[in-house]
């Protein structure tokens, strides 16, 4: 029987955890309101945001990983584990600092080399953004060690925390000083600011200070590859802004980083969706002596996985074109709307990623992960940059969506190595792949939204009654999902 304190603990750890992700898309009425940033503020200031991220990911060296999966491994002796964080935390913070001062000395040139002619400045808002990545790398270490101490209330009031401030000085900021990056940049510094403050309390109070060499030789043996995947996985999410950026201008980056946000709703909702499955998946393949197939009551999960990812579509493609005009009034950015088809095209596919990156995942069989998002990240940037040439903006999300099935595909190709699928073609491939296909034809036709959503809603609906009219009972489904007899 599943208690209510783990119900309540697995809400907090996915629902809060999301919120600064779900924070830039709150933010985007302020970011769309003319008054507050023009358009090509608002490019530059998505370009300043990925920075961000990138030093996040740069200046942890995937610490912020291995100090939470590997807590449980020295939690028997309390001088070891004070040990482990104290080795890890200050490893983090030497590293962070000095990748920091290298890439600061470096920046104004890499821009320059980058994008001769645009004008484009490094200091302050690049600065910042890298100091941004580099603090909440250790926030994220300090968050992702709660979940594996099993601690939601700090994990809940730290996020929490962290959020408000982001959200609160960002919207004072932008009224008090309008047609500025000021607020967004500098509202995101502050709040990282309190939560490195925050996280190295902790690590201090509960860690010794001091490098370990033993432990030290462990995080970089486990670590680097999955250093090198996150920036892989970090190039595969935004190089395209970046070749948008040196190829068109700041106002494309805006619209197409704009029509992205918007879609990213569905994201969230995919790996929430997918995170409630993982581990009733998990604990079937578990039952089954960890054999490496599928069986039908696994595969059911996933039927249902593609259903609902499939059927919210046309309810969302329907709400944005009359929601936005209401919260957004910077009229240049409604021309994101020809790109919602693709864009949800686009967000299908992960249907797939999910259900063949399950396995990888379970039966550890990770190690060629990073080659496979290496060979994605090479084709994404070549085919970006050709299509970007050859078609502006429509280039970089047609080289999005292909980017997408091409990585499903390699991961397709690798887990049959090692796992056999038993897959009903009909309702994992056959089914999303149709309405996958209305999208893409709805994008090229380019005809009125309203007319795409009923098409496709109609797509959907028949298809949706062909594939699953057998199964199609709402009660047996939130029963799957909620795993109740």
């Amino acid at each position: 029987m599943i208690s209510k304190s783990f119900i309540k603990s697995s809400f907090i750890y996915t629902i809060v955890g999301a919120l600064p992700l779900a924070s830039s898309i709150l933010l985007l009425p302020f970011y769309g309101n003319q008054s507050l940033l023009t358009t090509s503020d608002y490019g530059m200031l998505a370009i300043y945001l990925t920075i961000a991220e990138l030093g996040r990911v740069l200046f942890t060296f995937a610490t912020d990983n291995f100090i939470g999966l590997n807590y449980i491994h020295y939690s028997n002796s309390e001088k070891q584990k004070e040990t482990f964080i104290g080795t890890s935390a200050l490893f983090m913070l030497l590293y962070g600092v000095i990748l920091l001062l290298v890439l600061s000395s470096l920046g104004q040139s890499i821009f320059d080399l980058a994008y001769p002619g645009k004008n484009i400045n490094f200091f302050p808002y690049g600065f910042a953004s890298l100091l941004t990545g580099m603090l909440n790398g250790n926030f994220k270490a300090y968050t992702t060690l709660q979940i594996y101490r099993e601690k939601p209330l700090p994990y809940f009031w730290a996020n929490i925390t962290q959020v408000s401030i982001i959200i609160t000085i960002s919207i004072v900021g932008l009224y008090l000083k309008p047609l500025s990056l000021d607020a967004p940049i500098y509202a995101r510094l502050t709040a990282s600011i309190v939560s490195f403050i925050w996280a190295f309390s902790f690590f201090i109070s509960h860690g010794k200070l001091t490098i370990d060499f033993k432990i030290l030789k462990r995080l970089f043996s486990y670590a680097a590859p999955l250093y090198v995947y996150y920036l892989l996985y970090w190039i595969i999410n935004n190089i395209d802004r970046y070749l948008i950026l040196g190829l068109i201008s700041k106002e494309s980056v805006a619209i197409f980083d704009f029509a992205v946000k918007v879609t990213m709703a569905l994201e969230l909702f995919q790996s929430g969706l997918a995170g409630a499955i993982s581990p009733k998946v998990f604990k079937l393949w578990k039952s089954n002596n960890d054999n490496p197939w599928g069986t039908i009551e696994i595969n059911k999960y996933y039927h249902v996985y593609a259903l609902i990812n499939i059927a919210i579509i046309p309810l969302y493609y329907f709400i944005l074109p009359i929601a936005i005009p209401l919260v957004v009034n910077n009229t240049a950015l409604y021309s994101s709307f020809c790109f919602l088809p693709i864009l949800f095209a686009t967000r299908a596919t992960r249907i797939w990623y999910y259900y063949l990156s399950s396995p990888i995942f379970y039966f550890q069989k990770t190690k060629i992960m990073p080659i496979v998002f290496a060979t994605v990240a090479v084709f994404q940037v070549g085919l970006t940059y050709m299509l970007i040439k050859l078609m502006g903006i429509n280039g970089a999300l047609w080289a999005n969506f292909a980017t997408r099935l091409f990585q499903a595909t390699l991961i397709y190709l690798y887990v049959r190595t090692f796992y056999k699928l038993n897959i009903n073609t009909k309702k994992m491939f056959l089914f999303p792949g149709i309405n996958i296909l209305c999208l893409i034809l709805l994008f090229i036709l380019d005809l009125n939204v309203f007319l795409n959503v009923a098409i496709l809603a109609t797509i959907t609906s028949i298809s949706s009654y062909l594939t699953y009219h057998k199964e199609l009972d709402i009660r047996s489904i939130k029963r799957m999902v909620l795993n109740r007899d």
